[in-house]
């Protein structure tokens, strides 16, 4: 054989020995021993951990371009058939009740799940998050004849959809009524209101009215109370609320509280200093939790001692004269309807006796 083929044979040999060699070390088990007795340490890729997925949130109810046609699909209810209500869906009571003529009333809220929690940097005014339902019903003598829907859509201060529906006779279903609304729905004095009104009183209307949040009974004042329902401490227990809500009392004695009560929730909507209130007049009813005493709420600034700025009936001595209470124009005003005097403008035709006997009691207290 010669030299150099020799040669490339030895090499050969060698190479495959190394290799061969090389190869028992990577694929030895951990329990095997090399010739010199170390233990091989596996060398091979560790395949990386998947990233856990986090499934996204979806509420229950979705908004959709437009309100259902039908109460059943709106959210409120189980079961319309039986009329259980949805388990996502909160029934609340405000502690002072807008008056509307003597109807029953009841009403709900849905928070949508994936957020919830309510914008209350402003304490008076909550922001609600988008997807927000609030519902209120009607009946009138346990009959049920409309019911309410406000739902926020988006996070303009106009991003609010209002809807009415009208309760069929054998109460399987109610229908979404036309923006116009509807005078003595079902044979009743009850008016459906018109889109318009909805937002005369609720906000958004070209002359002024409402509050920003839209939801006048539903807030820091009016869920301030131990009823039954969803209250203000169980809101803040529960994590509803960006802010929590500090302690406050408001003053006054009973009488006191329900005649401010009474006008913030009746009058206030509209009287207000907010952005939505009216512009005319300069009287703000509405009540601040921050008002802790009489003399720096809204009524006793700016109503009580002060002259009417637009309605000078000859007989009126001012908005509330104190200790006269047929020289007080608030007072007049509640008591009237079907006329210009009349005090709401909208959705009432029938006095509230009771809550004029409120107002009356609170002037005659007044020290002039």
């Amino acid at each position: 054989m010669k030299t150099g083929l020799t040669h490339r044979i030895l090499i050969a040999g060698f190479t495959l020995g190394l290799s061969l060699a090389f190869t028992a070390c990577t694929t030895a088990g951990p329990e095997e021993n090399l010739d010199d007795g170390s233990v091989p340490v596996d060398v091979s890729p560790v395949p990386d951990e998947p990233e856990p997925t986090e499934e996204p949130c979806v509420n229950t109810f979705t908004l959709q371009d437009t309100v259902p046609a039908v109460l059943s699909e709106a959210g409120l209810y189980d079961n319309i058939i039986d009329k259980s209500i949805h388990p996502l869906v909160k029934s609340f009571t405000p502690r002072f009740q807008l008056w509307s003529d003597g109807a029953e009333k009841a009403r709900w809220v849905y928070l949508p799940e994936c957020d919830p929690v309510i914008n209350t940097q402003d304490m008076n005014d909550w922001s609600l998050p988008v997807g927000t339902r609030l519902f209120k019903e009607f009946a009138i003598d346990g009959v049920k004849v409309e019911t309410r829907l406000i739902e926020r859509f988006g996070v303009g201060p106009r991003d609010f959809r209002y809807a009415s529906y009208l309760w069929d006779d054998d109460e399987s279903d109610a229908r979404l009524v036309a923006p116009e609304g509807l005078v003595n729905a079902k044979g009743t004095q009850h008016d459906v209101p018109s889109l318009v009104a909805c937002r005369r009183c609720h906000g958004d209307y070209a002359y002024g009215g409402g509050r920003p949040s839209r939801a006048l009974g539903f807030g820091a004042i009016q869920l301030n109370h131990d009823a039954a329902g969803f209250t203000l401490a169980q809101a803040a227990e529960q994590g509803y609320l960006s802010t929590e809500p500090p302690e406050f009392t408001l003053p006054g004695d009973t009488t006191t509280q329900d005649a401010l009560g009474y006008l913030h929730v009746n009058c206030g909507g509209c009287h207000n200093s907010s952005a939505d209130g009216l512009p005319q007049v300069n009287m703000n009813l509405w009540w601040d939790i921050e008002a802790t005493t009489l003399e720096v709420t809204g009524a006793y600034q700016t109503a009580i001692g002060q002259p009417s700025q637009i309605f000078n009936d000859q007989h009126v001595g001012g908005r509330i004269v104190a200790g006269d209470v047929e020289s007080s124009a608030v007072y007049y005003r509640m008591s009237q309807r079907g006329n210009n005097a009349q005090m709401p403008p909208v959705g009432s035709e029938v006095v509230d006796t009771q809550g004029l006997a409120i107002i009356r009691s609170w002037i005659e207290g007044l020290e002039p």
